[in-house]
């Protein structure tokens, strides 16, 4: 085969996607995350704590529950009580079962959120969408759905908050970002972004923000809740906040990846700055017309601050802008048609999946290479939605008319 054909086969791969009956699309993708999740089951149920990421939160939902200290240590256990909370009911099972079904549950509300967001986006073709982003989204989802990180079903429960919140059902979203919260404290971002941006949100914010603080008092001794509360607060405010070495797959880790360390001060400054121009694009992205894509655009804005400049990012976390990547690589390639762009969000979709790859590949390109495409996209983003008259779509832009 010569290299003159690959743009054709490309297209015709496309084609033969969009033509498929979207029923069969929908079962297929299906198929696919049953095959991982029974992947996913047997190899967790035969090691539970092989390249395990959740002896933490085992740790801190039994010494919850003994009113024993859970932020012991320097990084260790880094979320509310309410993540302790939580993962009880997978701490208590036997780990051959209690680990594997956390695992599923990942899964699951990944694939679910994928396909909520297809549906809305694209009804006459979800099936074809959820197909594609699924197989897309995987690459940088297979290393959470092994070790059990909460990053997958926080790139679900971002994706479905869009979507509530295009639809402006004000509780569910303020439900599902406090249900965030709890998961990972970093979801004060876009907490804090949607606030502001949709006041209508505030209200149903505050009171279930103050729902989910609350129900760590349901634990008997509520002294000790307040004595954990106040060591949550020491802990994310002075060691979490300033993790040392070169461990970090953000824009700092991207910098010292090429020997440009910058002090702690400059970049602190620099996620200062970069939370101002988040927010501003924000508002320009407010102008557009379609409910559904302005909260996307709204959420992806958030998830692109919040890889580049958590200092905690993991490599691993990705995922959570992984999916909306595929959800974009389905779109250009289904309903744009546009092959070429198609293209450029399947390598990056490939890219968020590096860890997968192994040898030279990996550790050649860890802590750098996903940070700076991530610093691409979010140029990119940013540009469209300054440059974009008022009304259109900076992403899912709709297809030109000669598409259909």
């Amino acid at each position: 085969m010569s290299i003159a054909k690959i743009p054709e086969l490309w297209k015709s791969l496309w084609q033969k996607l969009a033509a498929w009956p979207d029923l069969h699309a929908f079962r297929a993708a299906l198929a696919i995350w049953a095959l991982v999740g029974v992947i996913v089951f047997t190899i967790v149920a035969i090691d539970p704590m092989g390249r395990s990421a959740t002896k933490e939160y085992q740790n801190a939902s039994t010494r919850w529950w003994q009113e024993k200290n859970i932020y012991k240590g320097k990084n260790n256990y880094l979320y509310l009580p309410q993540w302790a909370m939580l993962y009880t009911p997978f701490n208590v099972l036997p780990r051959p079962l209690g680990e594997p079904l956390w695992r599923l549950v990942c899964l699951g509300t990944l694939g679910f959120a994928i396909w909520t967001a297809a549906r809305h986006l694209a009804p006459g073709k979800a099936g074809a969408i959820l197909l594609v982003a699924s197989v897309l989204v995987l690459p940088s989802a297979l290393a959470s759905a092994r070790n059990g990180q909460v990053n997958m079903p926080l790139a679900g429960l971002y994706l479905l908050a869009a979507i509530t919140l295009a639809r402006e059902r004000w509780h569910l979203t303020a439900i599902l970002l406090a249900v965030t919260l709890a998961l990972k404290p970093i979801s004060i971002v876009p907490i804090l972004l949607c606030g502001v941006l949709y006041p209508r949100l505030i209200l149903p914010l505050i009171l279930w923000l103050a729902i989910m603080f609350g129900t760590a008092y349901c634990h008997p001794n509520s002294q000790f809740v307040t004595g954990q509360y106040q060591a949550f607060f020491d802990k994310l405010t002075n060691s979490a906040a300033n993790p040392t070495g070169h461990t970090w797959s953000d824009f700092a880790g991207l910098l010292k990846s090429f020997s440009l360390s910058l002090p702690d001060r400059i970049n602190f400054l620099i996620r200062i700055g970069a939370a101002a121009l988040t927010f501003g694009i924000c508002l320009l992205a407010l102008r557009t017309k379609d409910t559904v894509r302005r909260t996307l655009t709204v959420m992806l804005s958030a998830v692109i601050y919040l890889m580049l400049f958590n200092p905690r990012t993991e490599t691993n976390s990705y995922v959570i802008l992984g999916v909306f990547i595929g959800l974009l690589g389905a779109w250009e390639g289904l309903v744009r048609k546009n092959h070429a762009a198609a293209a450029i969000w399947v390598l990056f979709a490939l890219i968020l999946g590096l860890e997968n790859y192994g040898g030279y590949i990996y550790y050649f390109t860890n802590l750098w290479l996903k940070a700076l495409v991530t610093l691409a996209l979010g140029i990119w983003l940013a540009v469209r939605v300054i440059r974009l008259p008022r009304g259109e779509s900076a992403v899912f832009s709709p297809a030109p008319a000669h598409n259909g």
